[in-house]
C-alpha cells in the first residue's frame, strides 16, 4: 500500500523533494502551515516556498513565514534516501512550535525575575519542600484523626518531625549570612536545626494557617542561627494553592532583634524620663502638698476644738466628742493617704489600684468635707447611677474634694453644688457644677500649673486633678454650665486596662 494513503493522517507537515529542489509530496498540513495547496506546491522549487536549506542538516529549529504572513519557528527533521528512480530525495517533517516557544520563553523571563528577586531581597528567602508534610497528615487522617490543630498542641514530637520532614530546596544568599551558614554545602536538610524547642508552636501555627487554607501566615518569633545562638525574626510564609502535599512553599525571614531592642531602649529611656520628671516635680509638689493637706488639717483643728469644748461643760458629751475623735482619725489618715502617695510617686511606687464604687466614692468625700461645707452653708446633691472606677481611691477622692471646694469658694454667696454620676454606653462620667459666677478665662488655662483665678491660690489643685483623671485613662474637661456657673466633667472609658463599668 503506498505511504500517501497516510499523508493526510499526519498532523505535522511533510515535504519531500528531488535532488533537483523540485518537490514532490506536499501534505495538507503543509498547506495548513504554509499555505499553498499540494497543487499549487507539488513541482514548485523548495527554496521559493520553504526557504534554503542545507544539505547537511538533519534536524534544527528554524524560522519561516506562515500563510498568513506571521513568523513560524518550526522543529524540522530532514531524512535522506534513494527514491524510485535512482535520484537523492529528502523528506521533511516539520512541526510549528511558535506558541510552545513563547511559553517557555514567558516562564524563563519569569523564572529569571523570581531568581533575581530571590537573591537581591535583602530579607532571607527559604524555598521549601512541604510535600513529605502533606504526607504526613494524610497519614494522620487516615489514622481517624479530625482535629488536627489540637493534635499538634497535644503532640509537640509530631511538630519537630514536621520540622525534621520540611526540606530545603534552595535559600538566597542573605540567608547564609543571616544563618551564618557561610555556604551551600552547609546548608541542612530540613529547617528543624533552625528553629528552637521555644518556637515549635509558631511552626505548628503556620501548618494550621496552610490546612485552613489561609493565603499566607506571618508573626515574631525566635529562630537559630547555625552556631545555635538565637534572634528574634519576622517570619513569613507563603502557602501553595495546591496545597501542602504538592507545590513549594516560600518562606521569608527578616531579622528584627536590633528594632525590638531599640524598643526596649525607647521604653527604657521614657521611663527613666519619666521617673525624672516625676522627681523634678517634686519641689512643685512639695508646694502642693500644703494645698492638700491644708483641708483635713483644718478639720483636724476644727474636730478637736469642738470636742474639747463638749468635754469641758459641766455636763462633758462624751458621744459627741467621741463622734468628732473619729472624724479626727479620719481626716488624719486622709492627710497620710495624700503623704504617701506624694512619697510613692518620688520611689516609682504604683497607685493601688481597686475596683471603686463611684456613689460610695463620693459620699465618702462629701462626709470628709461635711463640716467645711457646713461652716460655708453650702448645699449638695448628689445624683448617680450604679457605676464602678477602677482606680486609687485616695487619688480620686483628692480630685472630688478639690472640685468640690473649688466650686464652694467659686459662690459669692452659699454655693449650691450638684454632683451627677452617669453610667454611658462607652464608660462612666462623673460631672460637678456649682451656681457660682462662671469661668471667665479660658477653660484649658485652669488646668496650667500656677495658674489660679484667686487671689491667695497656688494654681496647682487642678493640674493635679488633671495628672491623675488621666494617669486612670480617663479625660477631664471644664466649661461654663448653661444655667449659669461653672462645670468641671470628668469621663472614664470602658475600655483598657484603667477603667471597668
Amino acid at each position: 500500500m503506498s505511504t500517501d494513503l497516510y499523508l493526510p493522517l499526519i498532523r505535522d507537515a511533510v515535504v519531500v523533494w528531488d535532488g533537483q529542489g523540485r518537490i514532490r509530496v506536499w501534505n495538507d498540513a503543509a498547506t495548513l502551515l504554509y499555505g499553498p495547496s499540494p497543487m499549487q506546491a507539488i513541482g514548485a522549487p523548495v527554496e521559493t516556498l520553504l526557504g534554503g536549506i542545507s544539505p547537511e542538516q538533519t534536524q534544527a529549529v528554524v524560522e519561516r513565514r506562515g500563510g498568513d504572513g506571521r513568523r513560524l519557528l518550526i522543529d524540522a527533521t530532514w531524512t535522506r534516501r534513494q527514491g524510485a528512480d535512482g535520484q537523492t530525495e529528502t523528506i521533511e517533517i516539520g512541526r510549528d512550535i511558535t506558541g510552545q516557544r513563547a511559553v517557555e520563553d514567558r516562564l524563563k523571563r519569569s523564572e529569571l525575575r523570581y531568581s533575581s528577586l530571590f537573591q537581591a531581597m535583602a530579607a532571607a528567602f527559604w524555598e521549601l519542600d512541604f510535600s513529605p508534610v502533606g504526607g504526613m497528615l494524610m497519614a494522620l487522617k487516615g489514622e481517624g484523626v479530625e482535629d488536627l490543630p489540637r493534635y499538634f498542641d497535644e503532640n509537640p514530637a509530631f511538630v519537630r518531625e514536621m520540622m525534621r520532614r520540611t526540606r530545603v530546596v534552595d535559600v538566597n544568599d542573605t540567608t547564609l549570612s543571616l544563618f551564618g551558614i557561610g555556604a551551600r554545602e552547609h546548608l541542612a536538610g530540613s529547617v528543624e536545626p533552625y528553629w528552637p524547642e521555644s518556637s515549635s508552636a509558631v511552626y505548628a501555627a503556620a501548618v494550621k494557617a496552610a490546612i485552613s487554607r489561609s493565603g499566607h501566615y506571618m508573626t515574631e518569633t525566635r529562630l537559630r542561627r547555625r552556631d545555635g545562638s538565637e534572634f528574634d525574626a519576622l517570619f513569613t510564609a507563603a502557602f501553595p494553592h495546591e496545597g501542602l502535599v504538592q507545590g513549594a512553599l516560600l518562606v521569608g525571614v527578616i531579622d528584627i532583634s536590633e528594632r525590638l531592642a531599640a524598643q526596649a531602649d525607647l521604653r527604657r529611656v521614657q521611663d527613666e524620663f519619666a521617673h525624672a520628671a516625676r522627681v523634678s516635680m517634686l519641689g512643685e509638689l512639695a508646694a502642693s502638698i500644703a494645698h492638700e493637706v491644708n483641708q483635713p488639717l483644718a478639720a483636724i483643728s476644727t474636730n478637736a476644738a469642738a470636742s474639747l469644748r463638749w468635754l469641758s461643760r459641766d455636763a462633758p458629751d462624751v458621744e459627741r466628742a467621741v463622734a468628732l475623735t473619729s472624724r479626727i482619725g479620719a481626716d488624719a489618715q486622709r492627710a497620710a493617704d495624700v503623704i504617701a502617695r506624694v512619697r510613692g510617686m518620688a520611689a516609682k511606687r504604683t497607685a493601688a489600684r481597686e475596683t471603686l464604687q463611684v456613689r460610695e466614692l463620693v459620699e465618702e468625700t462629701l462626709l470628709f468635707l461635711r463640716d467645711e461645707l457646713q461652716a460655708q452653708g453650702a448645699g449638695v446633691v448628689v445624683e448617680a447611677d450604679e457605676a464602678t472606677v477602677h482606680g486609687d481611691r485616695t487619688q480620686l477622692q483628692q480630685v472630688l474634694v478639690n472640685l468640690v471646694m473649688n466650686a464652694v469658694q467659686a459662690s459669692e454667696a452659699a454655693a449650691r453644688i450638684h454632683i451627677a454620676v452617669v453610667q454611658e454606653a462607652d464608660g462612666v462620667s462623673i460631672s460637678v457644677s456649682d451656681n457660682g459666677p462662671g469661668i471667665a478665662a479660658d477653660p484649658d488655662s485652669l488646668f496650667n500649673s500656677f495658674y489660679s483665678t484667686k487671689p491667695d491660690g497656688m494654681g496647682l489643685g487642678l493640674p493635679i486633678c488633671r495628672s491623675i483623671v488621666e494617669a486612670h485613662g480617663g479625660r477631664i474637661s471644664a466649661s461654663n454650665a448653661s444655667g449659669g456657673g461653672a462645670l468641671f466633667l470628668i469621663r472614664f472609658p470602658v475600655e483598657g486596662d484603667h477603667t471597668k463599668v
